[in-house]
């Protein structure tokens, strides 16, 4: 097939899953059109796949280069039922295994065809770690603008638990999908900038009665022109949205904006009358300012080897000394004059974020003394749970059944607690036996003044250190154990992902021993003697 140089081409990476004797079915799919003038890659030979562990069934993934018309069709022919694997535009690049028949899920177009969206990133200095906002990988560097179909997801993250899977797919798909697993069963178009190829953005120092200024500069792609373009600066100064403004872009691609002072921060927008939104830049500040340190370190490196525990058995642990170093020149590059407003603003801004974040997270420190108001708080905290109480705590004892669990209301709730054997540790006046007794006396009342039965697990002693508080979806962090919480300086913080701590605590349940099964282990001194 002859190829023509004008010839607009699209790349097609399908990822299926297919058990043996059957057809496969869609995991993702992505269409990436090629800018005009790039050279077209070389054709994949074969197909890639990869057993799944636990079961019958094996990944596959395919490469395929079509015309840009074509790559579009099959994209929209992806409809509920079995569709073709495509066939390359090129009959030279054109294999046995081309056309297979798979399956495709419901796909529901997130925006009607052909509307595409711009992703968004965050802004350069926004807490990128509470509310993390990135395009997704199989973009790449490269803005490029969107359309998805999303189809039927819920049972195929299972399927890339094993790590070697992930990275089999996320070395294809250009994207790890058990972190994405919205795109599991889905489909997207990825469309590159068609007019920009390049824009450069800076500010001009002051200079001979001229105020500060930013300089646009828009370098087409090969044979595109500028015309219909237009860029919408905005600058935040002190929290304020100080400019909006929408320009024209030059026929030469240098737009030039007097500012005065670049203080603050400065974005832009950039539409085309035919292509809607090509590019989004964050507002953001300008360096003014860089300093340069230079240090040479000493060149003796040490290895520390010392015992990993106090146990007599334990085994060593290494690591390296960190060297010292020599500062031999500190360099400074810029003026980073700033007003007083701006920087007092600015400061002030950042304590407010800072205290919103704790609040988020539910962040909380309790000094020496404050048991009435600790206990007060995770009184609250099992009050408002309303399907599943988790309390691991490795001194949770007959005590802490009467301190905190009548605030759970009774009977349909799971109520789990992972205790050790450290909160059976008698003291001088004690036995274990008076202890466990006094537990499950306290469990038996519970069971009849609030028809709350919770599940007890005993872990070894060496499980766990931390203490931990599951309600319902979300879990808690708390410093010291609730034997104490609040006696001693305290805190509790809610955590960001308590996905992660619900399944390590199902982990640890399902290896510790019920109350009853661990008591029946016991050295039958104790074991023999009758507990009520």
């Amino acid at each position: 097939m002859h190829t023509r140089r004008d010839q607009e081409w699209s790349i097609v990476r399908l990822l299926t899953l297919q058990k043996k004797g059957g057809i496969g079915r869609l995991l993702f799919a992505t269409v990436n059109e090629l800018p005009r003038g790039r050279p077209i890659p070389t054709n994949m030979s074969g197909i890639h796949s990869f057993p799944l562990k636990k079961n019958n069934e094996r990944l596959f993934f395919r490469r395929t280069l079509l015309s840009k018309k074509e790559a579009i069709d099959w994209y929209r022919s992806l409809n509920e039922g079995e569709i073709a694997t495509p066939i390359p535009t090129r009959e030279e690049d054109r294999e046995q295994k081309d056309g297979v028949i798979f399956q495709v899920p419901k796909l529901e177009d997130e925006k009607p065809w052909p509307a595409l969206g711009l992703p968004i990133t965050n802004e350069l200095f926004s807490n990128r770690g509470l509310h993390e906002i990135q395009p997704p990988p199989f973009i790449g560097s490269v803005p490029a603008r969107l359309h998805r179909r999303f189809g039927y997801h819920h049972d195929l993250k299972a399927r890339l638990i094993d790590p070697d899977a992930r990275a089999f797919v996320a070395r294809r798909m250009h994207i790890d999908l058990f972190n994405y697993p919205e795109y599991l069963g889905s489909a997207a178009y990825v469309a590159p900038d068609p007019v920009i190829n390049q824009i450069d953005n800076f500010m001009v120092p002051s200079k001979d009665g001229h105020g500060e200024r930013i300089i646009y500069r828009f370098v087409p792609r090969p044979n595109q022109n500028l015309e219909g373009l237009r860029v919408t600066t905005f600058d935040k100064e002190a929290h304020l949205l100080t400019s909006f403004e929408s320009h024209q872009v030059p026929a030469n691609g240098i737009l030039e904006v007097d500012k005065g002072t670049c203080m603050g921060e400065y974005g832009f927008v950039v539409t085309h009358e035919q292509h809607g939104v090509l590019v989004y830049k964050p507002p953001a500040s300008f360096i003014r300012q860089m300093n340069i340190n230079t240090s040479v370190n000493s060149g003796n490196r040490r290895r520390v080897i010392v015992p990993s525990s106090n146990s007599p058995a334990a085994h060593d642990m290494e690591y390296e000394a960190a060297m010292g170093s020599d500062l031999v020149s500190q360099s400074t590059f810029g003026d980073a004059s700033n007003t007083s407003s701006t920087a007092r603003i600015s400061g002030a801004a950042r304590e407010r974020e800072r205290q919103a974040n704790a609040k988020y997270y539910g962040q909380r420190w309790f000094p020496e003394g404050s048991r009435k108001e600790a206990t007060n708080l995770v009184h609250k905290l099992l009050r408002a749970a309303r399907h599943r109480v988790v309390v691991a705590d490795p001194y949770f004892g007959s005590l802490q059944i009467v301190q905190f669990l009548y605030a759970v209301h009774g009977r349909e709730m799971d109520v789990t607690l992972l205790t050790s054997k450290l909160a059976f540790s008698p003291q001088p006046s004690e036995t274990k036996m008076h202890l466990l007794k006094a537990f499950k006396l306290q469990l038996d009342k519970l069971i009849k003044h609030q028809q709350l039965e919770p599940e007890v697990r005993v872990m070894p002693a060496s499980s766990l250190h931390d203490r931990f508080l599951v309600i319902d979806n979300d879990a808690w962090f708390l410093g010291n154990s609730l034997n104490s919480f609040g006696e001693k300086a305290s805190m509790i913080v809610k955590l960001p992902n308590p996905d992660e701590v619900i399944e390590r605590l199902k982990t640890l349940k399902s290896k510790a021993p019920g109350l009853d099964e661990y008591i029946s282990k016991l050295p039958t001194e104790i074991a023999g003697k009758e507990i009520e």
